[in-house]
């Protein structure tokens, strides 16, 4: 990508994708959204972000926590710094790329495949797995710039399942997370974490290499894809 959209202009288009945006404004991000190649492939990956969560969503129990676009705002920063984080995550999100999205796809389609989500506001190469082959859908993202962790994301299987993902920079120590099994591994320069709630030691051993391949460059994408369907066809269920 060869320019950033500035931070309002990414603020303008996540109101447009939440249909909170003046007619007037609409009118003119439109006009600039035909001529501007980046800040249109940005506007494409955030309403496909917004609508892969909703389909997800669909597929949950109704009392699943929902999914938020903000990250957690530490009570002891100030309003300012508190507000800079959010639009570095709001960045990260509008900025996330499907490796095999190309730039005409419909936003609306959902991916399919392992193909990681690359979180472009935080160091370089940090990606959070696509398991959903795997039957566990993405249901949080809490991104911290600058924090440890940068970021946790969580998952979740329509019959219990639960994971939480971390990484924070290599070197750093991040505080413990209580699970029932838990797979660590390098990247580039940072530390991924996956953390288990009641998956089978099975199920999870066969997920956490699939997640770990996904987060290196030059993966094999069928292999990876193979372990994830059979990770979801694996006995015994979730006991979370």
């Amino acid at each position: 990508m060869d320019s950033e959209p500035k931070n309002d202009d990414l603020l303008l288009l996540n109101a447009l994708v939440d249909g909170e945006l003046a007619l007037a404004d609409c009118a003119a991000l439109a006009a600039r959204l035909s001529s501007e190649r980046d800040l249109a492939r940005a506007y494409a990956a955030l309403a496909q972000l917004k609508a892969s969560i909703g389909e997800s969503a669909s597929t949950l129990p109704a009392d699943m926590p929902a999914f938020s676009l903000s990250p957690k705002e530490p009570s002891v920063w100030p309003r300012a710094t508190a507000a800079a984080t959010a639009i570095a995550a709001l960045l990260a999100l509008a900025f996330l790329v499907l490796q095999d999205l190309p730039f005409d796809s419909d936003p609306a389609a959902p991916a399919e495949g392992p193909t990681a989500i690359t979180l472009a506001s935080l160091p370089a190469g940090t990606s959070v797995p696509r398991l959903d082959t795997a039957g566990l859908k993405l249901v949080g993202l809490a991104i911290e710039p600058g924090n440890v962790p940068l970021f946790t994301a969580t998952y979740r299987g329509p019959h219990g399942c639960r994971l939480d993902l971390r990484a924070w920079p290599f070197g750093a120590v991040a505080p413990v997370l209580s699970g029932t099994d838990r797979h660590t591994w390098t990247s580039g320069d940072l530390v991924y974490e996956l953390v288990a709630h009641g998956m089978p030691k099975s199920r999870f051993a066969i997920i956490a290499g699939a997640a770990e391949l996904q987060t290196r460059v030059g993966s094999d994408h069928d292999r990876i894809d193979r372990r994830l369907r059979e990770a979801n066809i694996a006995p015994p269920p979730c006991l979370g």
